[in-house]
């Protein structure tokens, strides 16, 4: 077997949770930090936490209405451009064509 591939291994490795809780076990890591442990999840506990602040159904809601406002704000220009007595020429792309193709005089 190859000597000195195994990482060393810490007896008293320190674990500090966001909560403050800490405790000690056996790492490769001297000190660890986590976020949530088994003193403060509310699987352990029983007591349910609300991280997000604005619902999921709202957000969609929300994104759904100024889509529409945008799709008439655009409807409304081109209304407005219809309106302005701006005339289009109907012509196919066909007709260009062969009015291009034509001789010069």
């Amino acid at each position: 077997m190859k000597k000195d591939i195994h990482p060393q291994v810490h007896t008293d490795a320190l674990i500090t949770c966001a909560c403050g809780n800490s405790f000690t076990t056996i790492s490769t890591q001297k000190n660890i930090t986590v976020e949530i442990c088994s003193a403060c999840h509310p699987f352990f506990t029983g007591q349910q936490k609300f991280i997000d602040t604005e619902g999921r159904i709202d957000k969609f809601a929300r994104k759904m209405k100024m889509a529409e406002e945008k799709k008439l704000q655009a409807k409304g220009k081109k209304t407005a451009k219809k309106g302005q007595g701006q005339t289009q020429d109907k012509t196919s792309l066909k007709e260009l064509l062969e009015e291009s193709r034509k001789p010069r005089e």
